[in-house]
């Protein structure tokens, strides 16, 4: 028995469900069963296969699903810590956007997943969405949007929900946060004069900058690993050019370079695990492809190849395989291939949508 942790993790939004009976999580508690780590890797994502929007686990196989949370309200947006032991994800079952966690448990046998003391986090008023945990797990960034100013600002606690800091504490939009790889720093989506740009702030002396520096165009950062893991490098998508290509900057935002060069759209860039690489998402075949090139925008390879569309790619923490979103069977679901683009499998395979993955951290590789 290989106890490797391999495991996936989601992103995204949501959307609305209907109307039914209630619970969530149930501990099927002391049933006997071992809560040993889990052998096969598994992926969570989310998926309206009941009455709304859920969280779901499923293993990279097809073999095992577990629909974690099952309930008449929103359940989207799910992220994992680092250990893979706490998941956090965004719910509306206290009549706002509030982010909850659940310590993961694997039970093995027929049960697969459970979640145990679930817990309401945030406990606002207001909308709270995307969160991220800091390398270390004991930390959360978030973003909190204000309804009665129509404000977003990027907040940060501790895993409990206490400690709650606004970092941002602007007048203008400031979403998805995410922590530097040792967790110094964040950076996250800020609009300035009607133009996204990216900003740093830096969580020691609480200095923010402003890295792009470019009110003519849109500078986007990926949801997924958008900083280098060295900490050195931020990949992100620009419009300076007239459409939509690939730079890369310094963390300072120095050096801001531009490494893919087409007429078309490529966007959604994130780093490979050894930084070594970049996936991305490009519109230069007349439809959503995933591409890959290296940290210095050479050798572009089309993976995906298929006339459906392909969009959002993320690493598996092995640095091997590359899970994304495709709509090549009529609908959304997950899809995971290898790092050249061969045995594209599809991991959700049902009719109903599958979206809003992330990939559970790997424990003893």
């Amino acid at each position: 028995m290989k106890n490797k942790w391999k495991q996936f993790v989601i992103y995204l939004t949501g959307s609305i469900g209907l109307i039914f009976p209630l619970l969530l999580l149930n501990s099927c508690s002391k049933t006997g069963v071992s809560e040993d780590p889990y052998i096969d890797p598994h992926i969570i994502f989310t998926s309206r296969r009941w009455w709304n929007y859920d969280i779901f686990i499923a293993d990279v196989y097809g073999g095992h699903m577990t629909h974690l949370t099952k309930n008449k309200w929103l359940d989207f947006n799910p992220t994992i810590s680092s250990d893979g032991s706490k998941l956090a994800f965004v719910s509306d079952r206290d009549g706002n956007r509030e982010i909850y966690t659940v310590d993961l448990i694997w039970m093995d046998g027929y049960t697969q997943w459970e979640g145990r003391n679930l817990t309401n986090i945030t406990q606002s008023a207001n909308h709270d969405w995307t969160p991220k945990f800091s390398p270390t797990s004991e930390k959360i960034v978030f973003t909190t949007y204000f309804p009665e100013n129509d404000n977003y600002d990027v907040f940060m606690m501790n895993i409990d929900g206490s400690g709650k800091t606004n970092i941002t504490n602007s007048p203008g939009y400031d979403k998805y946060p995410q922590f530097s790889p040792d967790g110094s720093f964040i950076i996250y989506q800020a609009w300035q004069k009607g133009k996204m740009e990216i900003y740093f702030s830096n969580l020691l002396d609480g200095n923010i900058i402003n890295l792009t520096r470019n009110t003519t165009a849109h500078d986007i950062i990926s949801h997924g690993n958008a900083i280098s893991p060295d900490g050195q490098k931020i990949v992100f998508t620009s419009e300076r050019d007239g459409d939509r290509n690939i730079y890369v900057m310094n963390t300072d935002g120095t050096e801001q370079t531009q490494l893919t060069r087409h007429a078309s759209h490529d966007y959604e860039p994130v780093f490979s695990p050894d930084g070594l690489s970049i996936v991305f998402t490009s519109e230069r075949d007349g439809n959503k492809e995933i591409y890959i090139m290296n940290n210095e925008g050479n050798n572009l390879t089309n993976l995906s190849n298929n006339s459906g569309d392909d969009w959002n790619p993320r690493y598996y923490p092995d640095n091997r395989k590359i899970v994304f979103q495709s709509t090549r069977d009529g609908n959304w679901e997950i899809y995971m291939m290898n790092l050249n683009g061969s045995k594209q499998t599809n991991l959700t395979n049902h009719p109903r949508t599958d979206y809003s993955f992330v990939v559970l951290p790997l424990q003893n590789p």
